[in-house]
């Protein structure tokens, strides 16, 4: 399976950030001089105004007008569906069908042939077959926040290979009794080694208030916190603190990290810096 759009379409971005402003359908309608009726069909995929129309849209929402623009022009990443490969690591995607399409990832260190399992949302004979074909040996479960569609398969891939499962505590109550499975708490700052591979760990709270994100050589997993184009949903502070810790966590890293979201095509820093509309450059 492969991608050929982006996870969050013109409509879903100005959906989420109506929201995560609080705002009616009618007040964005007033401060963008559209009606009420043209943001419901915006939303629902139905109306795409011209440019000065999607330039007002997004300085209503407080969005970058060229790279909405962008968006809603169809663009998507060059390289959104090629697994990355190099001297000392590799990663590979499997795209699982969880209620939604959802990213699980790969991750293997090539001088230890051990690595991690980013997110295991379902079909688990599906990740194991990924990790099988890679010749991994699973060391490692990093989950990036509690969600479902992220953690459906865990406890089959935890009784499966073993592997440590690392997640942050302020998701636990999205876990539910998966919490037990937990054996590394995750937060801002923490680190591990994945073969000889160094993971590091950063706090991307605001879709849940647990988002973790995570970074090794040339590579960043972020979860809902980033996707290409867009980000996930959040709500009031959740929404500002989100854009926030995206800016200065995830992309403040050197413009060729890839970066790999829960949701939809692969990325990068430099294309989200070049393309994101809520963050600015």
């Amino acid at each position: 399976m492969a991608y050929d759009t982006l996870e969050d379409f013109f409509g879903d971005i100005v959906g989420k950030a109506r929201r995560g402003l609080g705002l009616s359908e009618e007040s964005l309608a007033d401060a963008a001089g559209l009606s009420a009726g043209e943001i419901g069909r915006i939303e629902a995929y139905e109306f795409t105004p011209g440019e000065d129309g999607i330039l007002a849209l997004a300085g209503s929402l407080h969005l970058d007008g060229q790279k909405l623009t962008r968006i809603a022009n169809g663009w998507v990443p060059e390289y959104g569906n090629a697994p990355h490969d190099d001297a000392r690591l590799s990663v590979e995607r499997t795209i699982l069908d969880a209620g939604m399409e959802v990213n699980a990832y790969a991750m293997k260190c090539k001088a230890t042939g051990e690595g991690a399992i980013v997110d295991a949302g379902g079909q688990a004979n599906r990740i194991l077959a990924l990790a099988e074909r890679m010749h991994l040996k699973v060391t490692h479960v990093l989950l990036t926040h509690g969600h479902g569609d992220h953690v459906g398969a865990l406890a089959e891939i935890a009784a499966t290979t073993g592997a440590r499962v690392c997640c942050c505590e302020r998701d636990f109550g999205l876990l539910g009794s998966l919490k037990e499975l937990v054996t590394d708490l995750v937060d801002d700052g923490w680190r591990t080694n994945v073969g000889r591979i160094a993971i590091d760990a950063v706090s991307l709270p605001g879709h849940t208030a647990g988002g973790i994100g995570y970074g090794a050589d040339g590579v960043f997993f972020s979860g809902d916190a980033l996707f290409a184009g867009s980000m996930g949903g959040a709500l009031g502070p959740a929404y500002a603190g989100q854009i926030s810790a995206v800016t200065e966590k995830a992309l403040s890293r050197d413009e060729k990290t890839r970066v790999f979201p829960g949701h939809g095509p692969i990325t990068s820093v430099a294309e989200e810096l070049k393309h994101n509309p809520f963050f600015a450059r």
